[in-house]
Order: structure tokens, then sequence, then C-alpha cells
């Protein structure tokens, strides 16, 4: 029953993280963001860090929820405007660069195996507290995207999306219009680093890396671009299927189940594209 629950708290904390990834990032901006790790990493690293610093069972853990948001909207400012300089390929290639900066930043600051014993304040110190505190969250996110894609100003980043000649000919300032966004998406993905510390009582360098980004990516097409349910879909796969899969190639293949199970994801980057262009709820082809 533990594991059960330790497992959806983890599947919840990855789903809103893909929607942060997927409806805000992909699906309305039109940017592969694989640089979010970056925000995620990072909310776990300052809830490791923090936790270290202020003692056992202290409530201004809750400030984290403040500290981090300021933190990666910062960070997030800078990718926002790499990707109005770099387009597309070279945009990818700036995120595969932060991304290694910060594992090594992240390693420096908190050695090879990262932080341990991160504690819990009060009121989400049980495994099932916790679950329910990431549900809320959840739910309080599909609502937040729900609204936003019937409002006016989605439509707006429809025609910004598809065509950047044709708002600015509609007079759209896209700068002004997409730094909203692009925040959230680096906020909602932070706050999701400060869960997932929480919820594994850590913070490992090794699982903020581009392996991981083409596993959730590969999964995001499965489930469909810009899709709250192929969010879901990819997040419970992400979570319930990585675990059966690793837990059953480690009795023949012990340390090389992990990368047996990445080419597996790998290996659907490259074929569901082709079976399914628009995965299993994407409202539109992957492209």
């Amino acid at each position: 029953m533990d594991l059960l629950i330790y497992l959806a708290t983890k599947a919840v904390i990855f789903i809103i993280f893909l929607i942060a990834l997927n409806s805000l990032m992909l699906g309305k901006m039109n940017l592969w963001a694989i640089g979010n790790i970056v925000y995620f990493s990072l909310g776990s690293f300052i809830t490791g860090f923090v936790s270290n610093n202020w003692g056992i069972n202290d409530n201004r853990l809750y400030l984290l929820f403040l500290i981090v948001p300021v933190a990666v909207s910062i960070v997030s400012l800078i990718f926002f405007y790499a990707s109005r300089v770099f387009k597309q390929d070279f945009f990818l290639f700036f995120s595969l660069f932060f991304i290694e900066l910060n594992f090594v930043a992240n390693k420096m600051v908190a050695g090879s195996s990262g932080y341990s014993h991160i504690i819990r304040p009060s009121g989400i110190q049980s495994d099932l507290s916790l679950l329910v505190f990431s549900v809320i969250l959840l739910i309080i996110c599909i609502v937040w995207i729900n609204n936003f894609d019937k409002s006016r100003v989605n439509k707006l980043h429809s025609v910004m999306r598809d065509s950047e000649i044709l708002a600015f000919s509609w007079g759209i300032n896209i700068n002004k219009s997409q730094i909203p966004l692009f925040i959230a998406s680096a906020i909602l993905s932070g706050l999701m680093g400060v869960m997932f510390a929480f919820c594994t009582y850590g913070a490992d360098p090794k699982l903020f890396t581009t392996n991981n980004m083409i596993i959730l990516f590969a999964l995001l097409i499965l489930g469909g671009i810009d899709s709250i349910q192929g969010a879901v879909v990819a997040g419970l796969i992400f979570v319930f299927f990585t675990y059966s899969l690793e837990s059953a190639l480690s009795s023949t293949f012990q340390i090389h189940a992990p990368k047996i199970t990445q080419i597996v994801f790998g290996i659907l980057l490259i074929v569901i594209p082709f079976i399914m262009p628009k995965g299993l709820f994407g409202k539109r082809n992957f492209q």
C-alpha cells in the first residue's frame, strides 16, 4: 500500500509537470522546451538546500512555495529571450547546454549524490497527506488550463503559434503575450520539483538529465500534443510502466535495466509519430 501511494504521488507530480510542458510550452507556443527539466531540478535542489539548513519539521519550508517560483521565473526569462533569438533547432541546442550546465552546478553544490534526508513541513509529512495535496494541485491546474483554453487570449496564442508574421500584422506584441505563459510553465515545473523532493526525500543530479526528458517527450507524443488527457496518460505510464519494466528487467539485466528502458522509450519516440500522428488525444499532428 505504501508503495502504491508513493508511485501515485510521483505520477501526479509528473502529470502536472507534463501539463506545464505540453499544454503551455508545446501546445500554446510550439516550443520543444526540454529546458523545463532545469526548472524541475531547481525546485528540487533549492528544497534540498533549504531543508538541510532549516532544521527538522520547520514550517518555514512552506516558504519554498514562494522562493522557488521567484528563482525559476528569473531563469525562465533567460530561456524566453533565448527562444526569441535561437529558433527551432538552435533553441534545443541552447537548452541542452543549459541542462548540462545545471547538472554540473548541482554536482558542485550538492555533490555527486545530491541531497538526501529532505524533510517535509507539518501537514504533508505522511505519504497519504502528500498525495492528497498533490491531487488538489492537479485539480487546480486542470481547471485553470481548461478555463484558459476557452478564453480569447488562447486564440491569440494560436495565431502566434501558427504564424508570427500574421500576429505582427494584427498588432500583437508576441514578447508581451508569451512571457506570462512561459513563466507560468516554469513556476509549475519548479513547484513540482519541490513536491518531488518531498516525495522522494532527496534530490539526485542524475535524475534531471536529457535522457529522462527524451522519455517524457516520447510519452507526450503518445498521449498527444496540447492535451491534458495526453499528459495524464504520459505521467501514469512514465511512473507505473517504467517502474514495472525496470523491476522486470532488473532480475535479468540488473544495472543495465534503466538503460534498456530508455532504449524502449527512444524507439517509441521514433515509431509513434508514424503510427499515430496525433497520438491518443492530440489536438494536432506531430510535426
